[in-house]
């Protein structure tokens, strides 16, 4: 895995795709999550509306929070 996949990898993860892994032969990120059917849209990740692992930026400090959530504890 290259350093660029491997941030990749991380981001992703950081956004709620739990199930991510490296692609097939060393190419690019494979998106999953556990809880929908996660897809990608024009090179976007995406999940299911309602999933639960979904998150969005805080509208304060855009630090990730769930997207029941408007602010993070800090922000509040």
């Amino acid at each position: 895995m290259t350093k660029a996949q491997s941030v990749l990898l991380g981001e992703v993860k950081a956004l709620g795709f739990d199930g991510s892994h490296e692609g097939a032969n060393h190419r690019g990120v494979t998106v999953r999550c556990s809880q929908c059917e996660a897809l990608v849209i024009n090179g976007h990740p995406t999940h299911e509306p309602g999933c639960p692992h979904a998150v969005h930026e805080c509208h304060g400090c855009n630090a990730l929070v769930p997207v029941n959530v408007k602010y993070c504890e800090d922000c509040q």
